[in-house]
């Protein structure tokens, strides 16, 4: 157990944080599916990952925020189950870094095959692939998760846990490859694309629709390239703890699974400051909010 001051400093940290990611996921969302010409296949995967991003800081917050105080008022029985199943045990918020951690990894290769191989890509990445991608995404997540909310429950001590060791041992094992993987898929595709967009001697674009194009093509990179970035450098201190020291419950592992949900929060705002585009459009949907006041 961590002394009160301790959960009272993550519960204000992790409540920044949630604020953050309501805001800046809400307008993401609102952007791409409102404004015209926003919906490309990039876009797309950036939605599913603002969704994704969204309900991770929602569901994640509550064990956080909320439990450490009003533990002992969670009901007994099959609704103090449920609400750790669905809100206290972090699950949906687990289904959604699953989400997040396959849409990273597409996105990772859409830019590689933009940037890299543009002949293939209208036929590799089209909207229609791409909305497939996202159903997958999320059946493949609720598959997984599915095993640990099945045996999630409110134990004697009033805490959520999950009574069969088998499955969060297989899950656990499952989690580390995934994340090793992924990341490694990440950091490989991003070395690609900067290495062809930035290092190579290519070929300098003479026309002005070239150049245009090229540059268009720079600026979604980057932002792409910021989000995989900044989602490496987030996760980097919760995999190594996975991989060499499996800490138990401790202010250590606290403060990297915040460090982890504040990936959540900086994607949208990575978004508009790299994008002219998105910041246009935030400008455009904000200055309207205040008009109507």
């Amino acid at each position: 157990m961590m002394p009160a001051t301790q959960e009272v400093m993550f519960a204000v940290l992790f409540s920044v944080v949630l604020v953050f990611n309501i805001a800046g996921n809400s307008l993401v969302m609102y952007i791409i599916r409102n404004e015209r010409g926003m919906k490309t296949p990039t876009n797309y995967l950036l939605l599913n990952l603002a969704v994704a991003d969204l309900l991770f800081g929602v569901f994640l917050a509550p064990e956080y925020i909320l439990f450490p105080f009003f533990r002992h008022s969670v009901p007994d029985g099959v609704l103090g189950d449920w609400m750790c199943k669905i809100l206290l045990g972090s699950n949906i918020a687990l289904m959604a870094s699953r989400v997040c951690i396959f849409t990273m990894v597409c996105l990772s290769v859409e830019r590689y095959v933009a940037v890299c191989r543009p002949h293939t890509f209208r036929q590799r990445f089209s909207p229609k692939i791409v909305k497939v991608l996202v159903v997958v995404s999320w059946i493949y997540a609720a598959v997984i998760v599915s095993p640990i909310i099945v045996h999630t429950h409110l134990n004697r001590e009033y805490n959520c846990s999950i009574t069969k060791v088998t499955p969060i041992k297989v899950h656990s094992v499952y989690t580390l490859l995934e994340i090793t993987c992924s990341l490694s898929l990440m950091i490989f595709f991003t070395v690609k694309i900067f290495i062809s967009l930035w290092c190579k001697q290519t070929v300098e674009p003479t026309g002005e629709r070239e150049i245009t194009e090229r540059k268009k093509k720079k600026k979604v990179t980057l932002c792409v390239l910021a989000v995989v970035v900044t989602f490496v450098v987030c996760w980097f201190p919760l995999t190594i703890n996975y991989l060499l020291f499996g800490l138990s419950i401790s202010p250590l592992l606290t403060a990297m699974i915040l460090f982890a949900s504040l990936n959540a929060a900086l994607d949208p705002y990575l978004f508009s400051f790299q994008s002219s585009k998105f910041k246009a459009l935030v400008k455009k949907v904000v200055c309207c909010g205040k008009e109507s006041l």
